[in-house]
């Protein structure tokens, strides 16, 4: 009960600062409530932390920038970034493991290394390059990448290390997510490069990721021109925290965690 109302006034606060969507912030309910429940304070606190610096820097880039702050985070979206995340801490909370512990951070912190990347490398005076092949591209394309916002990604990855680090009273940790986060970041930009689906729209011949791409009520016919059709930028992120948690996982040693907590 406690959680769910905890989650839920987190949600709605995030909701009234148009961070989220109302299916967004449905979803926030839901997985806050998972791993508020599941998780403990400690998995709590990690959540807070993504959340709360990636919609601050993103506030603070817009305000800076003086354009508009970014899209309100939609159920897609929230479900991309917290469905690992609520999934593990379940898991942590069944099955207490050290390791599992460690995969909650690493996809955590994977999640805020490319929001951080994103936010950051919006203003970058550097053109963004393809990872691929290093090819220059139009801002905003997927898996683009700028040295200011790969160091933002680091930087991201190293915020959660740190609050894992500090919560879990274990200071090598925070180097090891912060790595875990940074892989996850650049395996999203990978997958941005080369299987994310692409699209040309036959109505004004512009390229777009997002299927939904409309000209007012028409909704023109899209011609995929390169990746595959469920590769969606949603599944890209899901990958992307796949890879923290997995990274995390993998380069885990002995770090103890109390019973029930993660």
């Amino acid at each position: 009960m406690l959680a769910s109302l905890l989650a839920l006034a987190l949600a709605s606060a995030a909701r009234r600062r148009h961070a989220l969507a109302s299916s967004g912030a449905a979803g926030a309910t839901v997985v806050g409530t998972v791993i508020f429940g599941a998780g403990g304070l400690r998995a709590a606190a990690l959540l807070l932390l993504f959340f709360g610096s990636s919609t601050a820097l993103s506030r603070r880039r817009a305000a800076g920038s003086g354009a508009a702050a970014g899209p309100e985070r939609t159920l897609a979206q929230v479900l991309a970034n917290g469905g690992l995340p609520a999934a593990l801490a379940v898991c942590a909370h069944v099955r207490p493991s050290p390791r599992v512990v460690a995969a909650y951070g690493g996809a955590l912190a994977a999640a805020n290394a490319d929001t951080w990347a994103t936010e950051v490398g919006a203003l970058s005076p550097a053109a963004p390059r393809l990872i691929t092949t290093g090819r220059r591209v139009p801002r905003g394309v997927s898996g683009a990448v700028t040295p200011r916002g790969t160091l933002a990604s680091l930087a991201g990855a190293l915020v959660i290390g740190a609050g894992h680090a500090a919560l879990t009273l274990h200071p090598a940790a925070a180097l090891r997510l912060g790595v875990a986060g940074l892989a996850g970041s650049l395996a999203d930009s990978v997958l941005g490069a080369t299987l994310q689906a692409v699209y040309v729209c036959q109505g004004c011949g512009q390229r777009t990721e997002d299927r939904r791409h409309t000209h007012g009520s028409a909704a023109p016919a899209l011609t995929l021109v390169r990746g595959l059709p469920l590769v969606t930028n949603d599944t890209v992120n899901v990958c992307a925290s796949l890879a923290g948690a997995l990274t995390a996982c993998v380069r885990h040693h002995d770090d103890k965690a109390p019973r029930g907590e993660s």
